[in-house]
């Protein structure tokens, strides 16, 4: 069970992460300067691993969903 917590909590983190930073990009009140600021961190961060870890939690969470749905159909 700490296994599926663990990919719910990185799963939202990096939800969290991701919509925060697309945010602070999209926005039309930040200059330039931070907005390269912003890429250089997150380049320096390493986005892709977290995006692999979250696809897998979801994955995960697919996977208990229909082994619920099947659960209860079946019985």
């Amino acid at each position: 069970m700490p296994e599926k917590e663990d990919n719910l909590l990185v799963g939202l983190l990096a939800g969290g992460l991701i919509g925060g930073i697309m945010g602070l990009m999209l926005s039309s009140s930040i200059s330039d300067e931070t907005r390269e600021l912003i890429k250089s961190k997150v380049h320096n961060f390493n986005l892709g691993e977290i995006v692999d870890r979250f696809g897998e939690a979801f994955a995960a969470g697919l996977d208990e969903a229909e082994r619920i749905e099947e659960e209860f159909e079946g019985g």
